[in-house]
């Protein structure tokens, strides 16, 4: 599998399409081409140019809130990176209001995944078959596509995984798209079967502090944590860190909370407290679930430890995308990680693209503060 990958920051969209042209090297009649794009470009236009530019390839693309190319970290930028593969393929979808009505797309996922012959409703006979999805981000749409996808393949063990549309902070509005067809209230699959091997992995730089909080109501539609051991949610946050509730802001990127499931946690990001002291989250917790606070490791020791576990199952990697929490990344710049966790993935990965998210995904599963690793051998 060959990677390609072109980055321009001209904000002008025809001056930055071309820009991106000119570093392409292939014939621009690629098995897939991926784009991360910041809102500064108009995304809907983006997307059609992308499919008038590539009209031999399956284009998926995304909003972000910021980008990752092998130089490192960046902004306002627009990321193209293709994919040629002879034994690859690849089919999409895209699917609109899964926060509403998912079902009725059920028949448009089903041809999609068939066109590269994945087996429906077969655990375990789908082993060299997986999917990357975009999710739009602002719209609590994550859980519900996870949950029709994972639905309509009926293969346990099948392999679902991607990040959530960003809007560079600014909260508004995401952006997903599939040759050229944009949603703002749904999802981006592109459908992959390969002969080539791969491995797709979190990586978590936390760990748990044995800081136990029960949530005792929850509104799961809005995400919202009414009370923690039935009690003010802020100030029961606040007293198991041993902080002042004035304190508690500062404390989220560093303290998430945890959930386990099995031998794995996943993290769970508070978005912020409300004036009443109950707590927004970025992803869906349960009534009466347990959550652990979190403490934070070593961050460049962990992406190191990363790498070298890629190295070790792919000595050489042909394709790599990276999903990376919009708060880790802004945790990285609050601690001049930034440059220090590119070094540690260019020691690692030949070249490698992605963008920072609004939430992470893999399998049946939402979460965030994680990166989210996709490596294909070349």
């Amino acid at each position: 599998m060959v990677q390609e990958i072109a980055i321009s920051s001209n904000q002008n969209l025809d001056a930055a399409l071309k820009e991106i042209m000119s570093q392409l090297k292939g014939s621009h009649s690629y098995t897939a081409v991926i784009f991360f794009a910041s809102i500064c470009y108009d995304f809907p236009t983006l997307a059609e140019k992308m499919q008038e530019l590539f009209p031999r390839s399956q284009v998926l693309g995304t909003s972000t809130s910021g980008e990752i190319t092998t130089k490192g970290f960046s902004k306002k930028s627009l990321v193209v990176t293709t994919i040629s593969d002879s034994s690859t393929k690849v089919s999409g979808v895209v699917i609109d209001d899964t926060d509403q009505f998912p079902i009725v797309h059920k028949a448009k996922i089903e041809d999609a995944a068939r066109k590269v012959g994945i087996s429906l409703h077969r655990t375990g006979a789908n082993k060299d078959c997986f999917a990357l999805t975009f999710i739009n981000g602002l719209c609590n749409a994550e859980e519900s596509s996870l949950a029709l996808l994972n639905a309509v393949i009926g293969d346990r063990e099948f392999v679902i995984a991607g990040g959530s549309a960003g809007d560079d902070l600014q909260f508004k509005q995401t952006y997903v798209s599939y040759n050229g067809e944009v949603v703002s209230h749904g999802a981006a699959v592109l459908f992959f079967k390969t002969q080539k091997k791969f491995i797709i992995k979190r990586e978590n730089i936390f760990t748990p502090s044995g800081k136990r909080l029960r949530l005792s109501d929850v509104n799961i539609e809005t995400r919202t944590v009414n009370t923690i051991n039935k009690q003010n949610p802020k100030r029961m946050y606040a007293q198991a860190l041993g902080i002042s509730e004035s304190e508690a802001s500062k404390a989220v990127l560093s303290h998430p909370m945890g959930r386990s499931y099995g031998d794995d946690v996943f993290i769970s990001s508070i978005a912020n407290f409300n004036a009443n002291g109950s707590i927004a989250m970025y992803c869906r917790v349960l009534p009466n679930s347990e959550v652990e606070l979190m403490n934070p490791l070593d961050a460049v020791a962990i992406a190191e430890k990363t790498g070298r576990e890629f190295q070790h199952e792919i000595a050489n990697p042909g394709c790599v995308i990276l999903i990376n929490c919009i708060l880790r990344t802004i945790g990285f710049e609050q601690q001049h990680l930034t440059g220090k966790i590119a070094e540690a993935w260019q020691k690692y990965f030949p070249a490698f693209c992605g963008f920072s998210s609004y939430g992470e995904q893999k399998d049946h599963l939402n979460f965030n503060q994680t990166l989210l690793a996709l490596v294909i051998e070349a």
